[in-house]
């Protein structure tokens, strides 16, 4: 018990560093490592010949033309006012900041945060008329691209 005091931390820790080590060793020198190493570059495959050309006529095969379906488009949604804004707010605020950097015109900044803020709520305006396509739709798990 009096060898334990008398010995300092650094002490301690050099004899488990070194038991540490020797442990480690004693695994690697059980390790039984039979790898097998290649001696020579591997020889490439023989390259595959080339397939025959096919002739390709510009005729189209009557057997793919009859799955084509002419889908006419559905009635476009009238315009109201709103949408009208929102889409001369969502493109006029920033063809107003282009206009003005062309010209060379120093923008005050309340303009350019009301040119900023009409871009977003135009925006979330658009977004939010976007139609719902839910379970009441013939095709609703498809809703393709609604325009």
């Amino acid at each position: 018990m009096a060898d334990r005091d008398d010995r300092t931390p650094d002490d301690d820790g050099e004899a488990r560093r070194s038991s540490d080590r020797d442990a480690f060793d004693a695994i690697v020198e059980r390790l039984d490592l039979d790898l097998p190493f290649p001696l020579g570059v591997a020889q490439p495959a023989e390259p595959e010949p080339e397939p025959e050309p096919v002739e390709l006529d510009d005729q189209p095969d009557p057997v793919d033309e009859q799955f084509y379906r002419h889908v006419r488009p559905g009635p476009a949604r009238p315009l109201h006012r709103g949408r009208a804004t929102a889409w001369a707010g969502l493109v006029g605020s920033p063809l107003l900041l282009v206009l003005a950097t062309v010209g060379g015109s120093w923008l005050s900044r309340p303009v350019l945060l009301g040119a900023a803020l009409t871009f977003v709520a135009s925006a979330i305006y658009l977004i939010a008329q976007l139609p719902e396509h839910g379970p009441g739709q013939q095709d609703w798990p498809d809703d393709g691209a609604a325009l």
